[in-house]
């Protein structure tokens, strides 16, 4: 049930739940659907809204003329004393559809709380769909998460199962960079009666033929997402810049006496526009025939393929419309009212079996697909076969068979090369991509992303190219590459942005904000946490706002803004459920460095023991071990060192982990005075962080070993630990402290003069201690 919200905009109200609008506090009579239009473009008024997007959602269909959705704007319009002159409230977006400009404020219920100081982990059980990123250590020794690529790597290959269109094609000409791109937009459809499932389903089906051609022709989804972000619905050249084509092509399809008349203009950045007219008695043919027209215009051979049966075909595109709407019950049921004959072709089923994938019956699609693939008819065709084994593959992905669903996507690579598509055979790589990595094969998981990079680059598919890019950065960080990792992070985001992708911009920029972070670049991730907290407004799922919290905490904590950071530790509480544990693990770490910082020993060891009630999920493991380690120091500084001791959980190989266990076990061993056993296991910390090539990780195990060397003594050995350290103290509060602490223990005047100004700078609002501020000589 949606929380009660009321919007309030100039003198208006318009309240959700009690589905009522007021002007001055009186009531304004408008009939359903008009209060319908009104709510859903306030509530996207982030962004236009295509008029397809409108139409399903006020109808629930696709086939619904233009005059009947202008006069429900029109009568929005007149509600709230708008006109389509002025259009103070409803904007006509040319071409596309509509959108809202008045400033809105919401009135919202507060979501019921889990109270006043309340833990934020009481459990950390996994979440089926990882989908977060990470930050810093705060001051005493605690990991940052471990990067969640699967998540992301899941929804590539869902989408390129439900993108993939199972048409044999014949052999195109092959297409690179250098190919011509075309852009397709949606199509003006002028007939009686209405024939508006054209505008999407003709828009995707001249686009196959185009591509078909060897074109580099955008997916239709990544087109009508760049005509959903803001301002390029009506700008061309923003529109060419987003899509990094060139062509853009415009249709309108008219019923005539004789049947249909197709006219295209294809207009460059630059030149006189190309005008191609086709007529038929159908509109699907006689729209491929208007685009091979414009193919021979471009100096390229129409596609040598047989005509499909006109009744499925017509079909398979009334769906994809409907699908491409984002209206998969209107999909469903277009496919079932089909004749039988047309209901039994195989396309047909497979077409089906992308409808209920998108619903998430993944138990109907996999049983559908593997009909799919005993059916003789469909076993002769390469384009149905490689499809069926791109969906069967992201359902084991889905469910964890990860070397089960690299084979499929393996026969589905076999199946795709014999006939070259780009867009396809980039799908299918990703796909693979996608269950090398689940497997931990990051480097033959790095290899197929390249070739699907690639191969998605020569399709003209933006969108997609940044999620590889994205993929890829967030495996080179798992890797301990974080400078390799910023270069695809940074082309992808800056795709993000221009296709107003939002969940997948703000992931990527938590993805760079772990490697700042990682790198003790604690300036570089405040700007880049500033630059999502900018759109947090817009962040509808939990999940995503808790990972934006989390980050924002983590590095006010880093930079000593301990207010705020309280604040958004108190804020993170108001969040709905469900809490992601990754996050939530994230600011109970920081609850416990405060905790720390201010000697709390029995919170410290309250709230880490709570974090280590939840599950021993391999993506929070590093965390985990953060925590047992601060367990141990905090029970060895209540005096109960005999209940310090912790169970082993890190897996051979992650070395993050390993390094807080290691570190855990050091502590334990130095509070008992077995000094060989601490320095063994402060030794085994630090080649276990060194080897994980995170800073951060480093950084905790030299503070607490270049700590336990000078109050042994042991002058020598704690500047050879601290120096490794010292290196950040310009940028990092850790590692100034202990450098100052360093000089302080040396007597050594000028340098501590020196480290002491440098950790005022870096403090904030954290007290450096009263001894290590008196000169060393005093």
């Amino acid at each position: 049930m949606p929380s009660p919200i009321t919007y309030l905009f100039d003198d208006f109200r318009l309240d959700r739940s009690a589905r009522e609008l007021r002007r001055g506090g009186v009531p304004v009579t408008v009939p359903t659907r008009v209060f319908d239009c009104l709510l859903y473009l306030i509530e996207n008024r982030e962004r236009a809204v295509g008029r397809d997007e409108l139409v399903a959602a006020l109808w629930g269909r696709v086939d619904v003329s233009d005059a009947q959705l202008g006069q429900i704007v029109l009568r929005a319009r007149r509600a709230i004393g708008d006109d389509g002159n002025d259009q103070h409230y409803i904007r006509t977006m040319p071409k596309f559809g509509y959108r809202w400009l008045a400033e809105v404020q919401t009135l919202a219920t507060p979501p019921a709380s889990a109270g006043e100081g309340a833990p934020l982990v009481e459990s950390a059980t996994p979440a089926p769909m990882p989908g977060t990123t990470a930050p810093p250590a705060p001051a005493h020794g605690f990991p940052r998460r471990r990067l969640a690529a699967i998540g992301v790597l899941l929804l590539l290959a869902i989408a390129a199962f439900t993108a993939w269109t199972a048409r044999q094609p014949s052999a195109p000409a092959r297409a690179d960079a250098a190919t011509p791109g075309a852009l397709v937009r949606p199509l003006d459809v002028t007939a009686t009666p209405p024939q508006d499932w054209l505008r999407l389903g003709g828009m995707d089906a001249l686009a196959t033929r185009l591509r078909s051609g060897g074109l580099r022709v955008p997916p239709s989804e990544a087109v009508l997402a760049a005509l959903h972000a803001d301002g390029v619905a009506g700008d061309d050249a923003r529109l060419r810049t987003a899509t990094g084509v060139d062509l853009l092509v415009d249709g309108a399809a008219t019923v005539t006496a004789q049947g249909w008349h197709v006219r295209l203009r294809a207009l460059a950045g630059e030149g006189e526009p190309i005008v191609v007219e086709a007529d038929g008695r159908e509109p699907l043919p006689t729209l491929r025939a208007a685009g091979d027209r414009l193919l021979a215009h471009l100096g390229r051979l129409a596609p040598d393929e047989a005509s499909p049966d006109s009744a499925l075909d017509e079909t398979l595109q009334r769906a994809n419309a409907a699908m491409l709407a984002n209206q998969l019950e209107v999909a469903r049921a277009i496919l079932l009212r089909a004749p039988a004959l047309v209901r039994a072709e195989p396309q047909l089923r497979y077409r089906l079996a992308q409808v209920d994938f998108r619903a998430g019956n993944l138990d109907a699609v996999a049983q559908a697909l593997t009909s799919l693939l005993e059916d003789e008819p469909a076993a002769k065709d390469p384009a149905l076969r490689a499809g069926a084994l791109t969906g069967l593959g992201t359902i084991k992905l889905n469910r964890g068979e990860y070397a089960a669903s690299e084979r499929d996507f393996s026969a589905a690579i076999t199946e795709v090369e014999a006939w070259h598509r780009p867009l396809e055979l980039g799908q299918a790589y990703g796909g693979r991509g996608a269950a090398r990595a689940a497997q931990g094969n990051y480097a033959e998981a790095l290899q197929d992303l390249a070739r699907a990079r690639i191969e998605l680059q020569q399709a003209g598919d933006a969108p997609g190219q940044a999620r590889l890019d994205m993929i890829a950065g967030e495996l080179e960080v798992q890797r301990g590459r974080v400078d390799a990792a910023q270069p695809a992070l940074e082309r992808a985001v800056t795709v993000f942005e221009r296709f107003d992708a939002v969940n997948e911009h703000l992931h990527t920029l938590s993805l760079l904000f772990a490697c700042r972070e990682r790198l003790l670049d604690h300036a570089g991730a405040l700007a880049l946490s500033d630059r999502a907290w900018a759109f947090r407004a817009r962040v509808r799922d939990p999940l995503l706002r808790m990972q934006m919290i989390a980050d924002r905490i983590d590095v006010l904590y880093a930079l000593g803004r301990l207010a705020e950071a309280g604040v958004l530790v108190a804020d993170a509480t108001q969040e709905p459920a469900p809490r992601h544990p990754e996050s939530a693990l994230r600011i109970a770490r920081v609850r416990a460095s405060i905790a720390l910082d201010e000697g709390r020993w029995q919170d410290v060891e309250t709230i880490a023991s709570g974090a280590l009630a939840g599950g021993h999920a391999s993506d929070v493991a590093p965390l985990r071990a953060g925590f047992h380690a601060a367990r141990s120091r905090a029970r060895v500084a209540l005096g109960r060192g005999a209940q310090a001791a912790l169970p082993a959980e890190a897996a051979p190989g992650d070395e993050r982990s390993l390094a807080y266990e290691a570190l855990a076990a050091a502590v334990v061993d130095a509070a008992a005075d077995r000094r060989d056993a601490a320095d063994a296991a402060f030794t085994r910390a630090l080649a276990h962080a060194d080897a994980g090539g995170v800073p951060d990780d480093l950084v905790a195990v030299v503070d607490a070993y270049g700590r336990w060397q000078l109050a042994l003594g042991r002058d020598a050995a704690a500047q050879a630990t601290i120096g490794r350290a010292t290196a950040w103290a310009d940028r990092d509060y850790r590692c100034a402290l202990l450098q100052l602490e360093l000089f302080h223990h040396l007597r050594a005047s000028a340098p501590w003069y020196a480290a002491l100004t440098q950790a005022e700078k870096l403090a904030g609002e954290r007290t450096i201690p009263a001894v290590l501020r008196r000169p060393p000589d005093a």
